[in-house]
């Protein structure tokens, strides 16, 4: 009893950072105290818990991304800023410490999982109600005629998070083929009126792979699968792009094949204009960047004039930009340089690198978080903050989870580690 109640409350604990992300910085409650029993636990198992393979892959992934952040602060266009992001961002290496310790348990990973999938299908379903009867079940109003569901009236983020947590749903189901073509559906539904292209791009990813994976499982002919798989992208289509907002997105995405800059302009929603400046930053601070989250403050000087994304802040009467690049690989490129681009590279080689290495049924364990890990950190993603706060703490929970369930903690380790990892699990 007492080992079933300690694996509950390690789940429920990682589980409830899913459960808040919604709520902006309400997160940073559950990760500061999973960051405080990482450290506890990383200082109790000793040094051998760095020889740990899960470990140690996470140890280079994070090594990746925070050392060109640190080595952005000294050229920062906003120290404050920089150093504010760089510093507190071992919290997530230490949240994620405990993450490995804990998903040691497949019992833990069994019950995350689960829990993963009841809170992606209320985000369906609450989306879906929003979308019949114009506000959720909290009683948020669409924004700008897009489902927001959860993330309130003042976020348009559920488009971009709703197609990393759709692999937990879909495998759940994996065994009901029906249900989990209806579930396919009904979240592709609400990712399209949720109104994000990337995260229509996100979602195609990932069922792109879920389809290869069930192909490869169950044996089926690639035609048959292929047919079925052609049936659902018509049918979610076509219920969604009959509303107006949902056709609008569509045709403005269609000006992206037009020769005129400023229709490509506008079909990207102005990032055209936005990347041209984060180049000429890029070229003018190649080593380090401009700073990480510094963007904004450097945006001015390499602006053209009239830049739609150039203003100045009220309360301090700052010229400021665009907080960000809208695209990973320039974000990165821009605030931390050749160095963080790099890093970077290395990152994603890691992550293949490993994958690909790993033994058959530790993929099949840790597919679900490679899914979700791939729909938010693909290269060309242009939604979201690569180093923002929010967007950071649900990346790198899920890159931990993702190293833990590849390289589980009980079979990776061996000899005397493994004894006090087992004991430690144990007590």
């Amino acid at each position: 009893m007492t080992r079933l109640a300690e694996t509950n409350f390690s789940t429920w604990l990682i589980f409830s950072c899913f459960l808040l992300f919604p709520f902006s910085r309400t997160v940073e409650l559950p990760i500061l105290v999973i960051a405080i029993a990482g450290g506890i636990v990383a200082y109790r198992q000793g040094v051998a818990f760095w020889n740990v393979p899960a470990v140690r892959l996470f140890t280079l992934l994070f090594a990746c991304i925070w050392l060109p952040m640190l080595f952005s602060i000294p050229d920062s266009y906003d120290l404050k800023s920089s150093a504010g992001t760089a510093l507190p961002f071992l919290r997530l290496y230490l949240a994620g410490l405990f993450i490995i310790w804990a998903m040691a348990d497949q019992d833990r990973v069994s019950l995350l999982v689960r829990l993963l999938a009841a809170l992606t299908a209320m985000w369906v379903i609450d989306a879906l109600y929003q979308a019949v009867t114009g506000h959720n079940f909290l009683g948020y109003a669409q924004v700008q005629s897009r489902l927001n569901g959860v993330f309130g009236d003042k976020s348009l983020k559920l488009g971009n998070a709703l197609p990393v947590l759709a692999p937990f749903l879909l495998l759940a189901l994996r065994r009901q083929l029906p249900l989990m073509l209806l579930a396919a559906i009904m979240t592709g539904v609400v990712v399209i009126l949720a109104g994000s292209r990337g995260g229509w791009i996100s979602y195609g990813l990932v069922c792109v792979w879920l389809l290869v994976s069930e192909t490869k499982r169950r044996g089926v002919p690639q035609w048959k699968t292929g047919a079925v798989a052609s049936l659902v992208v018509i049918v979610a289509a076509f219920a969604a792009f009959q509303t107006p907002n949902a056709k609008q997105r569509l045709d403005q995405t269609l000006l992206i094949f037009s020769t005129d800059e400023a229709k490509i302009d506008q079909a990207l929603s102005l990032r055209w204009s936005l990347w041209k400046t984060a180049l000429a930053m890029a070229r003018e601070h190649p080593v380090n960047g401009v700073g990480v989250r510094a963007f904004r403050y450097a945006y001015p000087e390499f602006a053209q004039p009239g830049d739609p994304f150039s203003f100045v802040e009220e309360a301090s009467g700052r010229p400021t930009g665009a907080f960000y690049a809208h695209q990973i690989v320039i974000e990165v490129l821009t605030e931390t340089g050749l160095t963080g681009l790099f890093g970077l590279g290395l990152f994603y080689a890691l992550l293949i690198s490993y994958w690909r290495r790993a033994k058959a049924e530790f993929q099949l364990r840790s597919l679900p978080f490679a899914m979700a890990a791939l729909a938010w950190l693909f290269p060309i993603n242009t939604h979201t903050a690569f180093f923002s706060a929010q967007w950071s703490v649900f990346s790198w929970l899920l890159i931990a989870l993702l190293c833990a369930t590849l390289l589980p903690l009980r079979e990776a380790a061996d000899g005397g580690a493994a004894k006090r990892n087992n004991q430690a699990l144990d007590s």
